[in-house]
C-alpha cells in the first residue's frame, strides 16, 4: 500500500454511507453539534449536507480493494452485495486517509448518535499510545461468536493499513480461510442466519493484536460506547438496565447515561449510542443538536414519516426517467 505523507494530526470524525438516508442527518449533525471545530467527514456516493466535508466513494479505489473484490469467497447468509460493502469501506477510508494526509480517525456507522467530542474521547478514554479501538464483547474463542464491530472505532492510518492488508490475507491463506469455513459450517448445520463478515474479520484481527487494540466496550473513567441501544448487554451480557427491550437511557447536562445492572443507580455516560436495524426510529428523540431541513417532516408519527420517506424516494426515481 503506498503511503503518502501524512501532516494532519488532529483526528477527522468520519461517516461512510450509500444512499440519502432520513436518518443521515441526525448523525451527521449530532457530530457537527459535539464537534464545531472538527471535521466532519461524510464518504458517500454523491449526496453533500451543508457544514460536512463531503466525499465520494469512487474517488477512493485502489489496487488492494480491487484485489480484495477478486478474492472474496462469499459465506453468509446476507446478500453478497451487501456483505462485500462492510469490507471494501475499509479500503475507501483507507485510501481518503492516504490522499488527504489523515493521520488518524474517529470511523461511525450512520446510525450512531455521538455526544461527546473528540478531545474528551481521546484525553479520558483512548490511551496515549492507541492506534486501534474496536468494540469486541467478552466471548470465548471456541463460542464461535467472533464478532467484534467498528461501529464506533478509532484508527492511525498505520493500524487500518494493516487490518486491511489482513482483511486481504485472509481470504488467501489458508489457515484463515479454515477458520472462516468452521464458523460458516456452524451456521449452515445450525440453520442461523449470518456467518462470515466484516465483524469477523475485525474479530481474527482483534484477537491477534488485542494487546495494542483498545477495547470500547470495557467501560474507562465512567464513560463507554454503546454496542447495540436494543440490547442490555455490552461488554458482557446484561451488563445494563433495559425497558422494554432497549437499554435504560437517562440524560443530565445533554448527555446520556446507561444504568448498570448490578447498581441501577451506578450510572456510565454514553460516549456515543448505536441506533441499529429497528431501532433507528429513535434517533430523532435522542438527537440533542441543531434544527436542519427536513427534521420537522422526520418528527411526525412514525408510520406516517414511512410512508412520506417511502412516496419520496419513488418521485426521486421518476425524476430521473424526465
Amino acid at each position: 500500500m503506498n503511503h503518502y505523507l501524512r501532516t494532519s494530526t488532529e483526528p477527522k470524525i468520519v461517516f461512510i454511507h450509500k444512499g440519502d438516508s432520513w436518518y443521515l442527518p441526525y448523525v451527521l449533525y449530532q457530530a457537527k453539534h459535539i464537534n464545531p471545530d472538527s471535521d466532519i467527514v461524510l464518504i458517500g456516493d454523491g449526496f453533500s449536507y451543508a457544514g460536512i466535508r463531503n466525499e465520494t466513494l469512487d474517488n477512493y479505489q485502489s489496487d488492494d480493494l480491487q484485489n480484495f473484490i477478486n478474492n472474496y469467497i462469499h459465506m453468509s447468509t446476507n446478500p453478497e452485495k451487501f456483505e462485500l460493502f462492510c469490507w471494501l469501506r475499509w479500503f475507501h477510508l483507507l485510501e481518503y486517509m492516504c490522499r488527504n494526509n489523515v493521520q488518524s480517525v474517529l470511523h461511525l456507522d450512520s446510525d450512531v448518535l455521538l455526544y461527546s467530542s473528540i478531545q474528551d474521547i481521546k484525553e479520558t478514554f483512548l490511551d496515549g499510545e492507541c492506534s486501534c479501538g474496536l468494540l469486541v464483547p467478552q466471548k470465548e474463542f471456541s463460542s464461535l461468536h467472533w464478532a467484534a464491530s467498528g461501529h464506533v472505532s478509532y484508527w492511525t492510518i498505520d493500524s487500518l493499513a494493516k487490518f486491511c492488508a489482513f482483511s486481504l490475507n485472509s481470504f488467501t491463506d489458508k489457515k484463515y480461510l479454515e477458520l472462516y469455513k468452521v464458523k460458516w459450517q456452524a451456521h449452515i448445520t445450525k440453520a442461523e442466519p449470518g456467518g462470515i463478515c466484516d465483524m469477523t474479520t475485525l474479530y481474527l484481527y482483534w484477537y491477534e493484536n488485542q494487546d495494542n487494540i483498545q477495547n470500547l466496550l470495557i467501560a474507562k473513567n465512567g464513560a463507554v460506547f454503546d454496542n447495540g441501544v436494543s440490547d442490555a448487554s455490552n461488554y458482557v451480557d446484561d451488563e445494563y438496565v433495559a425497558i422494554s427491550g432497549r437499554k435504560k437511557i437517562s440524560f443530565c447536562k445533554r448527555r446520556p447515561y446507561f444504568h448498570s445492572s448490578i447498581d441501577e443507580s451506578r450510572r456510565v455516560r454514553a460516549h456515543a449510542i448505536h441506533f441499529q436495524g429497528d431501532a433507528k426510529e429513535y434517533l430523532p428523540k435522542f438527537y440533542t443538536g441543531k434544527y436542519f431541513k427536513g427534521k420537522m417532516a422526520n418528527e411526525l408519527p412514525y408510520p406516517l414519516n414511512s410512508v412520506i420517506n417511502k412516496a419520496s424516494r419513488v418521485i426521486q426515481k421518476l425524476k430521473t426517467y424526465f
